[in-house]
């Protein structure tokens, strides 16, 4: 999923607040280089359907470093210069998805050096609206609004390369027509559209950030990084296991009965039940979903939640049955739009079977510890 559709259904969820409010602009001022078109232009609303579409006819193109300068023409193949923008509000005049891409189409042809060859022609900006912002006009003065739009295309996308469009329209008061926009998408409106459309700086997406401690515990001591069991034999075994996450394929190690029946000689072998603690912590600054925890063994890890706002953490616990040490690594993984973020951590399993050896790799000097 592009950047543009993740937050425009952020912006619906109201994970990602808007960055708009009743009756406020976003403040976007299109720069270089720009398409403007005239007072020609119409901006009408269905508040029955939730439609607003802006129509007009774009006049110039102009960019000053480099130079840039042409007239927007017909295009060759039907000689049509038409500028054409539909989306979805709802009623309080917040963006909703509109189903129809682009959003934003602008046609016609251009001469940049006067040589008498068209340098572009057809489509030359097709892009969709994340963002839109509105201002109603005091008294006498007109109305505003503004867009940001991303997924940018056509014959002059190159010149917007890394950047999103961004559009002004300014609809004047008019005697031609006696509805205009008044505040509220609770009516419908036609009014007078003229504006300009330009470059703007991307949106930029923070990234999300995660951190996830591990813990155990045996016959109710305090939680640690490490824990003592009784080693016995033990059926359970290590298998790799494939899965995926947002659409990447991963591979981990897991210790358990990877669905094999437990055989019958495992009941003479006592365990020692293991509690693990895992607690997930959102210290970004942005919320993250899609949450995901893992550790080594075969069996899901039970209660992790779908998302969580910055700040917050959860609490997830374990208990397993083990018979011999082993390490269990632990994983989250979340999302914020397009950034993936993730944490891991390992608690350490140790048996009393016998004492440190030289060869061996832990810090336990005693099999009493």
């Amino acid at each position: 999923m592009t950047l543009n559709k993740l937050s425009r259904t952020l912006l619906l969820s109201g994970l990602l607040m808007p960055a708009f409010s009743h009756a406020a602009l976003l403040g976007l001022t299109p720069s270089e280089p720009t398409v403007d078109f005239g007072g020609s232009g119409i901006i009408d609303y269905n508040a029955s359907t939730g439609v607003v579409l802006l129509s007009g006819t774009p006049a110039t193109l102009f960019q000053s470093t480099p130079f840039l300068f042409g007239e927007v023409l017909g295009t060759g193949l039907d000689d049509e210069r038409i500028i054409t923008l539909q989306f979805t509000v709802d009623s309080a005049g917040h963006l909703m998805s509109s189903g129809v891409e682009p959003d934003l189409v602008i046609q016609g042809s251009i001469d940049t050096n006067f040589d008498g060859v068209v340098d572009y022609d057809g489509v030359l900006l097709a892009a969709e609206v994340i963002q839109f912002g509105f201002e109603n006009g005091a008294g006498t003065a007109g109305d505003l609004f503004d867009l940001r739009l991303g997924n940018v295309s056509g014959s002059l996308a190159p010149l917007y390369l890394g950047n999103d469009l961004a559009i002004r329209v300014d609809s004047e008061v008019s005697a031609e027509f006696l509805n205009p926009f008044s505040g509220s998408f609770g009516n419908s409106f036609t009014a007078q559209a003229a504006g300009v459309v330009g470059a703007i700086d991307p949106i930029s997406v923070a990234a999300c950030q995660l951190v996830i401690s591990a813990s155990c515990s045996v016959d109710g001591k305090p939680d640690k990084s490490k824990c003592r069991i009784k080693s016995t034999k033990s059926p359970k075994h290590w298998e790799h296991e494939d899965y995926s996450y947002n659409g990447e394929a991963r591979r981990r190690s897991t210790y358990g009965m990877h669905g094999n029946a437990i055989p019958v000689w495992s009941r003479k072998y006592a365990s020692t039940d293991v509690r693990f603690t895992y607690v997930i912590t959102n210290t970004g600054s942005t919320p993250v979903s899609n949450l995901v925890v893992t550790d080594s063994f075969d069996t899901p890890v039970m209660g992790v939640p779908s998302s969580l706002a910055p700040g917050q953490s959860a609490t997830l616990l374990r208990t397993e049955a083990l018979n011999e040490g082993l390490d269990v690594n632990v994983t989250v993984m979340g999302e914020y739009q397009t950034s993936t973020c993730g944490d891991t951590d390992v608690v350490t399993i140790k048996d009393k079977i016998r004492d440190k050896q030289r060869r061996d790799d832990d810090d336990f000097k005693g099999k009493g510890q």
